[in-house]
């Protein structure tokens, strides 16, 4: 039971750690180091880094160990379009379904995003700092979580969840978060909230949309800018 414990904090911390950008690509995940971190030995991180490689986020490489995976142009537009065919459609639902409970929560990680970025404002430079970035993003994915959440559906939950994560994990640091993208991304969010709120599936549902065509066009540009690093012998490694 032990062990068990220990394989689920060492994989709850490394997914933390991915999906909030911590590791780039190609970044090498040195078991021992990581589990000294939380506490534990060596082998329940290398069992989470067999969860983590099963959920596609990284690669189990001979002779190196795990290595977070880079993200390429065809299985980037995979994601986007089952994140396309899925999430306008939990929009509707979410709007059809949702409690005052979860329009609140909702709407709670709107306000943080609305914070972030009133504070990028606020400090007259155009990109925004890492923390800001930070505080940006982790409210951003809560949005969509909760967005999922007030559908009472698992299925649609565990499917969109995982295209989230996989799109955080390849794509969080390579975005350069500048004051317009972010108002841009608050507007979106902002319209998805409102037609939830008010229960309007249709709108909800063309809210999304926008929002997931918007943010296919933006990683594009992104990718087109940076080439995924090959995995290499010298690959950086976390600790």
């Amino acid at each position: 039971m032990g062990q068990e414990i220990h394989s689920v904090r060492a994989y709850q911390y490394l997914r933390n750690r991915l999906i909030s950008g911590d590791y780039e690509p190609g970044t090498r995940l040195l078991y021992g180091p990581i589990g000294k971190e939380i506490g534990v030995s060596a082998t329940p991180v290398r069992e989470a880094a067999g969860r983590l490689a099963n959920e596609g986020l990284v690669e189990l490489v001979p002779q190196i160990g795990a290595v977070v995976r880079a993200l390429g142009h065809d299985e980037l537009l995979e994601i986007y379009e089952v994140r396309e065919i899925i999430e306008p459609g939990a929009a509707a639902i979410a709007a059809r379904k949702a409690n005052a409970d979860q329009v609140a929560a909702i709407a709670a990680e709107m306000t943080k995003m609305v914070a972030a970025c009133q504070e990028q404002a606020e400090s007259g430079t155009e990109i925004a700092s890492r923390e800001i970035k930070r505080e940006f993003d982790r409210a951003d994915y809560a949005f969509h979580m909760c967005v999922l959440e007030a559908t009472s559906n698992r299925a649609i939950v565990q499917t969109a969840t995982q295209s989230h994560a996989l799109i955080r994990v390849f794509g969080i640091r390579k975005n350069i978060h500048d004051t317009d993208s972010m108002n841009l991304t608050c507007t979106q969010h902002q319209a998805i909230l409102d037609a939830i709120a008010n229960h309007e599936p249709d709108a909800a549902a063309t809210a999304a949309r926008e929002h997931i065509q918007y943010g296919l066009m933006l990683y594009l540009k992104l990718m087109e800018k940076h080439d995924a690093k090959p995995i290499a012998d010298e690959a950086p490694e976390a600790v």
